[in-house]
C-alpha cells in the first residue's frame, strides 16, 4: 500500500511537471522568409511566461551563422496581460546581409526560473528558413559604364565657414599694416581728440542765437523766453567775471558790475534793465511790448559782444573778485 502511495506522488509530480511549463512558450519570426541581397530584414523574438518569472535574454554577436549581419537592437518591450497574471516580453533585431543563400535560423534558447522554484529551465524556439536573393542581371543587354557619383550643388551654409575665414584674415592683413605704419611713423596706435571747450563768451552767443530761432515770445511763452535770457546772462557773468550771478538778486549783480571799471555805465544799464524786466516778468506778471522782448534779446548780444575783449586777453579772469590796494605809506 506504501508503495503505491509513492508511485502515485511520483506519477502526479511527472505530469505536472509539462502542465507547469507549458505556462512558457518562445518565439521567433522574420518579417519575411525571403530578401533582396543587401535589404534590412526584421526578427522578432517573444517569451510569454507568467509575472515574476526571472528571465534570461538571449543574446547575439554582430553576425548570425557568419554571414548574417546584426545591424541593430531595440529594447526589450515588457507588457503584463489584463489579470496582471502573464507577461510578454519582445524584441525586435534587425538584420541584413550580402551574401545570396539559404539559411536556416536554428532554435533560439530562453532561460527562466519559475520562482520559488530556483531550477533553471529552458524554452526553445522554433527554426526559421530565410532565402537571400541576389538582383536578377539581364545579360541580353548591353553593358553600359558605371556612373560616376552625382555632383550635389554647394548651399550657402556650406561656403559661410570660407567666407567668413576670408574675411576674418583680410580684416587682420589691414590691421597688421595699419600697426606697422604707426608704429614706423612713431605715432600713437589709438588718438583721442581733445574736447574743445568754449569760451563762456562763446558759450553764451550760441545759446542766445539759439534762444532767437525758438521764437518763444512769439508763440506766447513771454515768460519762459525772459526766464532763459536772464539765465544765458547769468551764467555768463558767473562764468566770465567770477560773480556768483545764479545764486544773486538783480541788485548784487549789477552793484558788482559797477565796481570794475572795466566796463562802461550804459553797458551796465542795458544789463540793469534786461533783468529788472525779467523779474517784473516773472514775479509781477508784466507783458511786454513786441519789441521790447526783442530789443531785450539784442542788448544781451551786445553786452556780451562788448565784454569779449577782456575776457579774450585773460582767460582765467576773475575780475570783480579782485581788490584795488592802496600801496602803504
Amino acid at each position: 500500500m506504501r508503495n503505491i502511495y509513492i508511485i502515485g506522488i511520483v506519477f502526479i509530480l511527472l505530469l505536472g511537471q509539462p502542465a507547469w511549463s507549458q505556462n512558457v512558450s518562445a518565439t521567433s519570426r522574420l518579417d519575411s522568409n525571403a530578401m533582396l541581397i543587401g535589404d534590412h530584414l526584421g526578427l522578432k523574438l517573444q517569451l510569454n511566461c507568467p509575472a515574476g518569472t526571472q528571465v534570461i535574454w538571449p543574446s547575439f554577436n554582430d553576425t548570425i551563422l557568419g554571414k548574417i549581419i546584426v545591424i541593430g537592437r531595440s529594447k526589450v518591450d515588457t507588457s503584463f496581460s489584463k489579470d496582471k497574471k502573464s507577461l510578454t516580453l519582445t524584441q525586435k533585431i534587425n538584420l541584413t546581409c550580402f551574401d545570396s543563400g539559404f539559411y536556416t535560423f536554428p532554435e533560439i534558447p530562453f532561460r527562466y526560473r519559475l520562482l520559488p522554484d530556483t531550477s533553471v529551465k529552458t524554452a526553445l524556439t522554433g527554426m526559421s528558413m530565410l532565402k537571400v536573393n541576389t538582383i536578377k542581371v539581364d545579360t541580353t543587354q548591353v553593358f553600359k559604364p558605371i556612373k560616376g557619383p552625382l555632383r550635389i550643388p554647394i548651399t550657402f551654409l556650406e561656403i559661410l565657414p570660407y567666407i567668413l575665414l576670408a574675411l576674418a584674415l583680410i580684416a587682420l592683413v589691414f590691421i597688421l599694416i595699419w600697426y606697422v605704419n604707426k608704429r614706423r611713423k612713431h605715432e600713437p596706435l589709438i588718438s583721442i581728440r581733445p574736447k574743445v571747450r568754449l569760451q563762456p563768451y562763446e558759450k553764451a552767443l550760441q545759446n542766445l542765437e539759439k534762444l532767437r530761432t525758438r521764437k518763444m515770445w512769439q508763440e506766447g511763452h513771454v515768460k519762459e523766453y525772459h526766464s532763459e535770457l536772464t539765465d544765458i546772462l547769468r551764467t555768463y557773468i558767473e562764468e566770465g567775471f567770477g560773480i556768483p550771478a545764479m545764486e544773486s538778486t538783480t541788485y548784487e549783480i549789477v552793484g558788482k558790475l559797477r565796481q570794475d571799471s572795466v566796463f562802461a555805465r550804459p553797458l551796465i544799464d542795458k544789463v540793469d534793465q534786461i533783468l529788472q524786466n525779467a523779474d517784473m516778468v516773472k514775479f509781477a506778471k508784466f507783458t511786454p511790448l513786441p519789441q521790447d522782448n526783442e530789443n531785450a534779446l539784442n542788448a544781451g548780444v551786445e553786452f556780451v559782444n562788448q565784454t569779449i575783449k577782456p575776457l579774450a586777453s585773460e582767460p582765467q579772469v576773475e575780475t570783480m573778485n579782485r581788490t584795488t590796494q592802496k600801496p602803504q605809506s
